[in-house]
């Protein structure tokens, strides 16, 4: 309420200001204006209403108005309190009241308002912590996932290769001339299926050889016909009875004396070998012994494979043979499958079945070619 009263003051005292300020005497021509003073705010308790002119006061005004005054500054005045406007309407002056210079409106604050606090000084954001990264997760280890099990059963072993039949091959058999223990050889050679030709030692050639698919050389032969190496060249599988032919091509490293006399049987020490024929152990090969009768004996090589030997004597092969592509000592390369046989001469006789069985079996494992 009171500012609206103090509202109501402030427009009456500038509609005042205004009329005066239109009068000729208000303000003379040139002359700045005085700074006003402020107005003393009006007491609260009673509000103040600007009097009305008197009649009197009207007219003296026009008078005035019509002769001229001189220039007179206004002079603030206070705003006249309420006896002083009594006074001035009996004494019936015609000075008109002097308006007060605009007074700047003061806004007071409400009762009871209370200031509003200071902000607060803005506080600096603290840095947000970041978060820390993640740890990356320990990665099981991969472990390879088991071979699903299957019911196959394992693949069955390749096939051996079908043997080779002695029936209808070709067998040249070099040795002396009507050599009885040939003819008995031969004879077992055909039963066996082969085809055999008997030839003349001092007749044996390269070329002579050339169409046969076995070589048989017996212990008939003369060293002689085999010293020169007339064999060497010849590819075809050949089983020697004769050790000369064995050293000759360096398949064995002694040539003479091979022999052990005054026995009667062999030591087999690959009895699993076929040409064993499931023979093992201490084998006779012979019915009957002397001084006399014995067996030829070779040394072989590191390449080649031992089936028998002399009779507590692994040193001395009576069986043994050389695979296809192998080499001898000497560094000569088999070019066929070549075996040693023991039998000597003259005891085609004296021979067990179980010797001659060994020789049949190697015979036809020479003629694989393996």
């Amino acid at each position: 309420m009171k500012r609206y009263l103090l509202l109501l003051f402030t427009v009456l005292m500038a509609f005042s200001i205004a009329a005066c300020s239109s009068s000729p005497g208000g303000q003379a021509a040139g002359e700045a204006p005085k700074a006003a003073q402020p107005t003393a705010s009006p007491k609260p308790t009673a509000p103040a209403i600007a009097a009305s002119p008197s009649p009197d006061a009207g007219k003296s005004a026009g008078a005035a108005a019509q002769s001229p005054q001189p220039e007179s500054k206004p002079s603030p005045s206070p705003s006249p309190e309420p006896g002083d406007k009594a006074a001035a309407g009996q004494s019936g002056e015609s000075k008109p009241s002097p308006a007060p210079e605009q007074a700047k409106p003061q806004s007071a604050p409400p009762a009871d308002t209370k200031p509003s606090p200071a902000p607060e000084p803005e506080k600096k954001a603290e840095p947000t912590p970041q978060p820390e990264a993640a740890k990356p997760s320990p990665q099981p280890e991969a472990k390879p996932a088991p071979a699903p099990q299957t019911d196959a059963k394992p693949a069955p072993a390749s096939a051996p290769k079908e043997q080779i039949s002695p029936k209808g091959k070709k067998l040249l058999l070099v040795g002396r001339e009507n050599a009885p223990d040939d003819v008995v050889v031969s004879a077992r050679m055909k039963a066996l299926g082969f085809a055999v030709t008997m030839m003349i030692d001092r007749e044996l050639t390269a070329d002579a050889t050339k169409g046969y698919d076995l070589i048989y050389i017996s212990q008939t032969t003369n060293s002689k016909m085999l010293k020169g190496g007339v064999m060497k060249d010849v590819a075809i599988p050949t089983v020697y009875v004769k050790n000369h032919g064995m050293f000759y091509l360096g398949l064995s490293s002694v040539e003479e004396n091979t022999n052990v006399m005054n026995v009667k049987s062999i030591d087999i020490v690959d009895p699993g070998h076929e040409v064993a024929g499931g023979l093992s152990g201490s084998v006779d090969i012979y019915k009957e012994t002397n001084s006399k009768i014995g067996i030829s004996y070779g040394i072989p090589g590191k390449e080649a494979k031992v089936i028998a030997t002399a009779p507590g004597d692994k040193e001395k092969a009576a069986i043994y043979y050389y695979d296809k592509g192998t080499k001898a000592d000497n560094g000569y390369a088999v070019k066929a499958r070549i075996s040693f046989f023991f039998l000597n001469n003259g005891l085609q006789e004296n021979t067990t079945d179980e010797g001659w069985k060994l020789l049949d079996n190697l015979v036809v494992w020479t003629l694989q070619n393996g």
